[in-house]
């Protein structure tokens, strides 16, 4: 898929998403493929009806993002590049404790706003086989991986 790499970045639109098992939902979500960020941060609204499924789950001012109680149950989610889909397990959408020991976790997916741009940081790119081509024009390929659930 063709990227548009101005002012640096590889940035492809994805098209669209889905939280568990629910519905694809159709949409063109611009974002950065981003080796050196951790998490994935996307729209509001989609990470919102992600977390509406995660049982205790709350948007944490004091952690900066949605924690939920490490023994919750997390869904899947899946992402589109092109006419692909990628699922990320729940097992990557649950980062970490929130400090050692915790019984609080940190979600790998996480609200894009006052970010200025969505990326699609490690948990996403774990997910997939991932090819950053530096030619002329610059593309990136996205292939399915058998996956550590």
């Amino acid at each position: 898929m063709p990227v548009n790499n101005d002012p640096g970045y590889w940035t492809f639109p994805s098209s669209g998403y889905a939280v568990g098992s629910g519905n694809f939902s159709a949409s063109s979500i611009s974002g950065i493929a981003d080796t050196g960020t951790s998490l994935v941060y996307l729209p509001t609204a989609i990470v919102t009806a992600y977390y509406r499924q995660v049982q205790g789950a709350t948007n944490s001012r004091s952690y900066g993002g949605y924690v939920f109680p490490c023994a919750s149950t997390l869904p899947t989610f899946t992402f589109g590049v092109g006419a692909a889909r990628f699922t990320i397990p729940a097992a990557y959408l649950n980062y970490a404790p929130v400090t050692p020991g915790s019984a609080t976790c940190f979600g790998g997916l996480q609200s894009s706003s006052g970010v200025g741009i969505n990326i699609w940081g490690d948990v996403a790119l774990k997910a997939a086989f991932v090819v950053f081509n530096g030619g002329t024009p610059p593309t990136i390929g996205w292939a399915a991986k058998p996956l550590n659930k």
